[in-house]
């Protein structure tokens, strides 16, 4: 079956769910093609990487010409004809509220392609760019959710959030989780930055007030009297860098919370996780958590805020904790809990890859894809 993506950005150096996608329906024997654009997420410019790809992956890549990207919507006409001569069995694309999946779903229904449509949002964006969505909400995006074939929400906060916002009909969407390569994120041991500390914890995320760092360096405080040893890395680049070094450093704890700011290859990112001992997602907004994923894949217990995709990931009690958002208290408390416990500890991080494994795992995911893709191509004599 040939399935293209489509996605507004894409780079293999930060392997995200498109990634995992690509590379999980490729290996179950399908013609797998990336429509992406030429511009660069966040993550990829915070990173300073051009790595691009076109035929060294299991599955192809088209950078398509973008005009413009604006707000991290660019715009790419070129997928019309892409598509229009593509010879595609099924469209998957990611999110609604992009104009590469507006026109990527006009062009599939001209051309009779039954799509998928997924999405993660779990809220609205702040100021000026709520004014916007909200406009496309009511009119290109409802064209695009309206137009897919199927609808699926990446975790049961998403599916919620579509169901009360944005008008979806209950039971119109189903939930397929993101996944994680657990033959690629598994304990393993190599170069890593963690190298000091008796207990580690480690937190991976772009420095931006949505992850709520600001309340882990906040724990930290009451970590440090109760758990004498505890060092925090905090790895990662944004535009919050300097307010949180100077919030760690007026609460005293600047000896005890390390910024790792250099870019570390998703090659080299299992042997960090694994030299970690509890890994903390604070996050006060969080579609998913895919870093939760791979450090629950090293073996590791996490600590997370009870939020979004992460509900569906951790297993409160047995693989980490949930705990409330913004609150230091709370989270401290999870942390010296499982500093103080080793045996705790070894058992949550063994139940995590076996949760990972059963659950989470690309080849787990991607199935369901391919299902899905069958099902609907049947529907339509593809």
């Amino acid at each position: 079956m040939k399935i293209g993506i489509v996605v507004p950005y894409f780079t293999p150096y930060v392997r995200g769910n498109e990634y995992g996608l690509a590379d999980g329906l490729a290996r179950l024997g399908q013609d797998v093609t990336v429509l992406t654009s030429t511009g660069k997420a966040p993550r990829e410019k915070m990173l300073k990487t051009d790595y691009r790809t076109e035929n060294s992956e299991p599955f192809k890549v088209r950078y398509l010409r973008t005009l413009v990207d604006l707000g991290e919507l660019p715009l790419t006409p070129s997928i019309l004809g892409e598509i229009r001569r593509g010879g595609y069995d099924v469209l998957l694309l990611q999110e609604d509220y992009q104009p590469i999946c507006h026109l990527a779903s006009f062009a599939a229904r001209m051309s009779g392609i039954p799509t998928v449509l997924s999405t993660e949002r779990t809220y609205f964006p702040a100021g000026f760019k709520r004014l916007v969505l909200g406009g496309f909400d009511l009119t290109l995006n409802a064209y695009t959710r309206k137009s897919a074939t199927v609808y699926t929400a990446h975790c049961n906060a998403a599916r919620a959030f579509a169901e009360e916002h944005l008008r979806v009909p209950a039971g119109r969407m189903r939930v397929v989780n993101v996944g994680v390569d657990s033959g690629i994120f598994r304990p393993t041991e190599g170069k890593t930055p963690l190298t000091e500390g008796k207990f580690k914890i480690l937190t991976v995320a772009r420095l931006h007030p949505y992850k709520g760092l600001d309340t882990l360096i906040r724990a930290m405080q009451i970590v440090v009297k109760k758990a004498p040893g505890a060092v925090l890395y905090i790895m990662g680049r944004g535009p919050q860098a300097d307010e949180l070094k100077m919030l760690a450093a007026d609460l005293g704890v600047s000896d005890v919370v390390r910024f790792v700011e250099t870019p570390v290859p998703n090659t080299e990112m299992p042997a960090v996780y694994s030299s970690a001992d509890l890994y903390v997602q604070p996050s006060v907004v969080e579609p998913y958590g895919i870093a939760v994923l791979e450090a629950m894949a090293c073996g590791k217990p996490t600590v997370c805020s009870d939020i979004g995709g992460m509900r569906d990931t951790v297993a409160h009690g047995e693989t980490g904790f949930l705990v409330p958002p913004s609150d230091p208290e709370a989270l401290a408390e999870k942390i010296v809990l499982l500093a103080g416990n080793r045996e705790r500890v070894a058992e949550m991080g063994t139940a995590a890859r076996k949760r990972i494994v059963e659950k989470f795992d690309w080849p787990v995911i991607a199935m369901q894809y391919l299902e899905i893709a069958r099902e609907i191509a049947g529907r339509s004599g593809k």
